[in-house]
C-alpha cells in the first residue's frame, strides 16, 4: 500500500538550540548538548552553570535533529537518553503529538531522507547546513499510527543488529587504546620516559606542514586530483570519483602538492582523520580542510601514521580543539603533537599488534556495511508500503 506523503514540518515543531558563547561554558552544571554528543557517547561535554529558558531544555526520550555539520557523520535524527541537558545551536528538538505520530517512526522516516536533505544543504569545506524551511518541506510517508509503530518495531530489530556490530568495533578501538597505553603510556605525561618530540621535529628540513587549496573552483575532468577530508584512508582514493582542480589552480598551490613522503590529517570537519599518501598520489594536491605532513626519510612513516590514528592521540586532538565553537585543527597545534619514539623494535611490535587489531576491526566493518545495506533495503520497503 502506498502511504500519503506529508511535509515533515506539518507533523512536528522544530525548536532550535541556544547559541552558547565560549565564555558561558563551565566545568560543572547542566550539560550543553552539542552535535558531537549526539552520535558519540564518549565525547566530553561543555557545561552551563546558570538556568536558561525552558524552550532550550532537553530530557531523556526527546527526539533531536542535527541540521549542521559534516555529511555522513553529523546530520540526522537521534534520541536523547542521557538526562537533562541544554540544547546547543545547530540542533533542533523535534516536538510532536504522540497521539498522531510515533516519535520512533518519525526518526526512521526523516533519516531515510538524509541524502535528499544533504543535497539541499549549503556550505563548504566539508560543513553543510540545512535551513529550517527546507527541512520542514521534506516529504515523508505517513501511514496510520498503529502501522507506524509496527514499521518502527521491525526497523528497531534490524537496527539492533547494526548497533551490536558497532559495539564490537568500539571494543576493538578501546583494546587498541589499552595496547597503546601499555606499550608507550600517555605521550603528554610520558610515564615510561621515552624520547618524546614534537611532530614538527620529524618534518623534512626544507619543507613544512601546510594546508591545501582554498578555492578549488569548478571540477576539471582533466585536472589534478584533489584529496579532501572525506578521501582520507589507508589506500589510494578512487580516481574515477575524486574531485579535480585545473592546472592553474594547482600551480597556485604547488607547496601543497604531494611528493610521496607525507601523512595527511583532516583539520576541518572529520578532525583528526588520518590518510596515507601512496606512490600513485604523487603530484596530487590537497584541499584546505587537509594538512600535509612531510616526514624525514629516517622516520618510520607507518609508525607515525598508526600513532596519529591511535585513540590516545585522537583524544589529544579532541581536548585541544574543544574550547572553540567550531573545532579546527590548525597547523601549529598539529605540529606540537607529542610523538613518543621508542626503539625501532618496539615500533615494529606496535605495528604488528595494530595490524592484528585492525584486521579484526575491518572484518567487523565489512559485516556492518552488509548489515547497513540490508537495513537500507528494509527501510525502503517500509516507507514504500511494501513491508
Amino acid at each position: 500500500m502506498k502511504w500519503p506523503m506529508v511535509k515533515f514540518g506539518s507533523v512536528c515543531k522544530l525548536q532550535n538550540g541556544r547559541a552558547f558563547k565560549p565564555e558561558e561554558w563551565s566545568t560543572s552544571g547542566t550539560p550543553i548538548i552539542r552535535i558531537q554528543n549526539l552520535n558519540d557517547d564518549t565525547k566530553s561535554f561543555n557545561y552551563c552553570d546558570f538556568e536558561v529558558e525552558d524552550r532550550f531544555h532537553v530530557n531523556s526520550g526527546d527526539l533531536l535533529f542535527s541540521w549542521s555539520g559534516t555529511p555522513g557523520t553529523s546530520f540526522g535524527a537521534f534520541f536523547w537518553n542521557r538526562g537533562k541537558g541544554f540544547l546547543n545551536q545547530h540542533i533542533f528538538r523535534v516536538d510532536i503529538d504522540e497521539n498522531e505520530v510515533s516519535k520512533n517512526y518519525l526518526r526512521y522516516a526523516i533519516n531515510s531522507k538524509l541524502n535528499l536533505i544533504i543535497d539541499q544543504a549549503h556550505g563548504g569545506v566539508g560543513l553543510k547546513h540545512i535551513t529550517k524551511g527546507k527541512l520542514e518541506a521534506i516529504e515523508i510517508p505517513l501511514p496510520p499510527l498503529e502501522e507506524q509503530k509496527r514499521i518502527a518495531a521491525i526497523l528497531d530489530k534490524a537496527d539492533a543488529i547494526r548497533r551490536k556490530r558497532q559495539q564490537a568495533i568500539d571494543l576493538a578501538d578501546e583494546f587498541l587504546r589499552s595496547v597503546f597505553l601499555n606499550m608507550f603510556g600517555d605521550p603528554v605525561t610520558n610515564p615510561k620516559g621515552w624520547e618524546v618530540v614534537e611532530l614538527n621535529q620529524l618534518i623534512v628540513s626544507n619543507d613544512k606542514l601546510n594546508y591545501g587549496v582554498v578555492q578549488p573552483g569548478e571540477h576539471d575532468e582533466d585536472g589534478v586530483p584533489l584529496v579532501r577530508s572525506g578521501d582520507l584512508s589507508g589506500r589510494t582514493p578512487d580516481k574515477s570519483t575524486i574531485r579535480r582542480v585545473s592546472a592553474s589552480v594547482d600551480l597556485k598551490h604547488k607547496k601543497s602538492r604531494l611528493v610521496g613522503n607525507e601523512i595527511l590529517i583532516a583539520c576541518v570537519g572529520s578532525i583528526g582523520k588520518v590518510g596515507w599518501v601512496s606512490e600513485e598520489m604523487k603530484g596530487w594536491n590537497i584541499a584546505r580542510a587537509v594538512t600535509r605532513i612531510p616526514l624525514k626519510s629516517s622516520v618510520n612513516r607507518e609508525y607515525i601514521y598508526r600513532y596519529l590514528q591511535s585513540p590516545v592521540v585522537q583524544g589529544y586532538f579532541e581536548r585541544e580543539t574543544r574550547a572553540v565553537a567550531q573545532p579546527t585543527l590548525n597547523v601549529g597545534l598539529i605540529g606540537k603533537t607529542p610523538i613518543a619514539l621508542p626503539s625501532s623494535d618496539l615500533q615494529d611490535e606496535f605495528l604488528s599488534r595494530y595490524s592484528a587489531i585492525e584486521s579484526y576491526k575491518n572484518k567487523q566493518l565489512r559485516h556492518l556495511d552488509e548489515e547497513s545495506t540490508l537495513f537500507s533495503a528494509l527501510s525502503q520497503k517500509a516507507f514504500s508500503g511494501e513491508l
